[in-house]
Parts: C-alpha cells; sequence; structure tokens
C-alpha cells in the first residue's frame, strides 16, 4: 500500500472512531432495541410514536400503521423555499434534548442549498434507524461493509490504480465513485470479491455499472459473505435493481431518506418499500393532473427536536400501494410501491468515466449560493449554471471549480451566473443537464 493509501486510510479510520464513540454506539445500545421492539407490533409503534411527538412538540395525524392523503392544495404545508429563506424562524431555542447541536449543509437533487439544524440526538436516533435497516439484510455489527459513493478516497490518478482506501475502525472498503469506468471496473470487483463484504452500500448509478460489467463479461460476482446491496441517494430504477441481482445474486435493499430528516423508506427482505413511521409522521400529497399514481411525501420530524420541520413537502414522490396485500415479513410499517424521487442523469465522459451525484459541489455556499445546476456540454466540458445573491465573488467561483475538480479530475469547467434556471413542468430542474445546443 502507498504512502497516499495509508493517508487516506488513517483520515477515514480515525473520522471513523469519532463517529463510532460520539453516535453509533449509542444508536445501535439504546435506540436500535427500542426500534425492533416497533417492527411488528402496532400497539409498540403507536407508544413510540406518541412518546416521540411528545418529545418534540409535534401533533400525529395517525396511529403508524397507515398513511393519511392529502388533497392539494392541502393548507398548512411548509415549503422548502420557506426553510431555505429563512432558517432560522425554524430554529428553536436550545432546551433539553437539544443542547448539542450541528448544522448539515445540501443542494439534493433541486440544486437549492439548505442548510439544516439538528441536535446531536438526531444524529444518534438516525444510527439506530441505519443499523436497523442493515440488520433486516442480515449484516451484524463488526462485519465487513463495502462503500461505493462520493467521498474521496484516493488520489486524483493512484499510481498503483487502488481507487480505494480501508476504514480499519469501521472493517469497511471504501471505493471511489468518481474513478469508475470500463478501464478500472474490473479492478473494483476483484477488489471487493477480494475483500468479501457481507454489505455493500452504493449509489444505484455505481453498482449499476459494475453489474453492466458483469454481465458483458458473461460471469456473476463471487464473494461468499455478500447477503445484500444497500442502494441509497439516487433513484433505483426497475432495471437497476434487476441487474443488481443478476450480477451480484442477491437482493437489492434500497433507502430513501433526506438531510431534513422528515422521512425514510426502508427495504425488507420480500423487496417491499416500508415507510418508517416511527421515524416522522408521513401522509401523501395528491398529484396534479398527469401524475395520478404519484404522490408527494409530506413528513413531520419525530427526531429532530433543534429545528422540527413540520408537515413539510419533500419534493419527493412515491407510488402508494393501494390496495396490496399485508408484506410477508409482518412488519406493521404502510407500505409504498416505489420511490420516484431522485432522478438524476448520469454523464459518461470520453474516457468511460461514469459520473452522477454531484450535489456535493454547491455545498457549503448557501448564504451566497441560491441555486446550482451541472451543464454537460459534451468532450469533457462542464457548465456550473448558478444563481447567486449578493456576495458571491470570483473566490466563491473558483472554490465551485476547485470542489469540482477534486471529483471530477481531468476534465474542463467553468462557472456561468444566470437569473434564473429554467423549471419543467412539475417546477424542478435538472441538477445535471445535458446541453442540447450551443
Amino acid at each position: 500500500m502507498s504512502m497516499a493509501a495509508w493517508g487516506y486510510a488513517l483520515k477515514h479510520s480515525l473520522r471513523s472512531l469519532a463517529r463510532e464513540l460520539l453516535r453509533n454506539v449509542w444508536g445501535r445500545v439504546f435506540v436500535y432495541p427500542r426500534l425492533a421492539a416497533n417492527e411488528r407490533s402496532a400497539a409498540a409503534l403507536y407508544a413510540y410514536r406518541r412518546r416521540r411527538a411528545a418529545a418534540i412538540g409535534v401533533a400525529l395525524g395517525g396511529d403508524g400503521t397507515r398513511l393519511a392523503h392529502l388533497a392539494p392544495p392541502a393548507p398548512g404545508l411548509l415549503a422548502k423555499q420557506e426553510v431555505r429563506d429563512h432558517p432560522q424562524r425554524l430554529v428553536r431555542p436550545r432546551g433539553p434534548g437539544s443542547w448539542l447541536r450541528t448544522t448539515i449543509r445540501t443542494s439534493g437533487t433541486s440544486g437549492s442549498p439548505l442548510r439544516i439544524v439538528q441536535s446531536i440526538g438526531t444524529m444518534v436516533r438516525e444510527e439506530g434507524f441505519i443499523y436497523r435497516q442493515l440488520r433486516w439484510i442480515g449484516w451484524r455489527h463488526g462485519q465487513r461493509r463495502a462503500w461505493i459513493r462520493g467521498d474521496i478516497v484516493c488520489p486524483e490518478r493512484p499510481r498503483d490504480r487502488r481507487y480505494w482506501c480501508r476504514d480499519w475502525v469501521g472493517n469497511l472498503l471504501m471505493m471511489s465513485s468518481y474513478h469508475l469506468s470500463n478501464d478500472t471496473i474490473g479492478a473494483y470487483i476483484d477488489a471487493l470479491e477480494r475483500f468479501d463484504p457481507v454489505v455493500i452500500h452504493a449509489y444505484p448509478s455505481s453498482i449499476a455499472a459494475l453489474a453492466a460489467w458483469l454481465e458483458a463479461a458473461g460471469r456473476r460476482y463471487q464473494g461468499a459473505a455478500l447477503r445484500g446491496v444497500m442502494t441509497s441517494s439516487e433513484t433505483l430504477e426497475p432495471a437497476v435493481r434487476a441487474a443488481v441481482e443478476r450480477g451480484f445474486g442477491v437482493r437489492v435493499f434500497d433507502w430513501y431518506g433526506q438531510a431534513e430528516r422528515v422521512a425514510a423508506i426502508g427495504t425488507c427482505e420480500h423487496g417491499r418499500y416500508h415507510v418508517l413511521t416511527d421515524y416522522s409522521d408521513v401522509a401523501l400529497l395528491g398529484a396534479g393532473e398527469g401524475e395520478a399514481d404519484a404522490c408527494e411525501l409530506v413528513g413531520t420530524t419525530l427526531n429532530n427536536a433543534a429545528m422540527a420541520l413540520v408537515r413539510y413537502r419533500t419534493g419527493d414522490s412515491v407510488v402508494p400501494d393501494h390496495g396490496a396485500a399485508p408484506c410477508p415479513c409482518g412488519r406493521v410499517f404502510p407500505t409504498v410501491a416505489a420511490v420516484l424521487g431522485r432522478r438524476e442523469r448520469i454523464v459518461t465522459l470520453p474516457d468511460g468515466r461514469l459520473v452522477a451525484r454531484l450535489d456535493r459541489i454547491f455545498q457549503g455556499h448557501e448564504r451566497r449560493l441560491l441555486e446550482g445546476q451541472v451543464v454537460y456540454r459534451g468532450n469533457a466540458e462542464f457548465v456550473l449554471r448558478v444563481v447567486v445573491a449578493d456576495g458571491f465573488g470570483e473566490g466563491d467561483a473558483r472554490a465551485l471549480v476547485d470542489k469540482f475538480l477534486l471529483r471530477v479530475p481531468g476534465v474542463e469547467v467553468s462557472v456561468e451566473r444566470v437569473d434564473a434556471i429554467a423549471r419543467g413542468p412539475n417546477g424542478k430542474f435538472e441538477f445535471v443537464a445535458i446541453a442540447t445546443g450551443p
């Protein structure tokens, strides 16, 4: 292992140790047992929701075994624009359960930066919910995992062609999603098979690339320990799910969540999507004409006492599970047929690299950046199209370019200031767009 690889491994291992001591162990030991008790008991779920709602100071819309349906225009809903423009109005005074706080920043797939204040308790409970999903897959604490996401885990051009590093504390193989290409995927597969993780956690676009390579090579993944693939952060298309399950020989467990922490959806061993109503109180807002099968998720936090978002419109849609039979897994959480939110384009560069999930480019610029969009013009040329506020200067533009090149090296990238970014019929714009003209 090169000195650079050792450096990345040490950095991520120390970060993992801090997470383990500050929140992971608390989530597993104290939060998870209560969450496990909710899975197959409607009475336990109802009692848990009442306790959490009282602790946060919010009202509930039901017992948690069914989803309420709202008809538009549904007055009294909290819009994302309000959270973006006036977050200070939603931040509560410090009190029991919310003395210690942190701030997370996200641009998501809308390209509009958000600043969310959350209590440390929120982060601890989040770990408890993630651990429960991992338990549904069959993973137990201490077992090996692989991670193929948007973390910087290796040099821009590693001489030893190691596009990954080890997190020794978390027993995790951390692999770069930014270096995936036709030339490198074989090395990724070999490294995964040698490490032999119990769970692979990946962006759908990343694991889809590996599955496509396996299919083209006429082979299947050979790791013996793998119990499941966990996808998140992007929409999982049915064709991708099928390809991954063929190539890796295990079920795909899709996870939905968001930085606002007002809704979470997990996948059970039967492949059904369960809305986790002990995570939040969730309702479905009917869509407009032409989208009769899609409903927007509206959520109320049951975790964040620092910034409690109530009846918040997520902007993400699901397909209701109308008339479906109860899930054979026996869990009492309501189900939905599909998650439609977070659809993004995948860009293929001339050298074969696959580029997706670039929302981190705009994080940290909330005060001077209103919206941002990544536009691909072809031939490895990108434009960062931004709508800016007062104070945005050349230093901010250079910082955006530097963050982009850190994740997608060896391309041309510039910043273009615009008055507005064109929306589609649903009021959103494509976060990653393909230029169709000059």
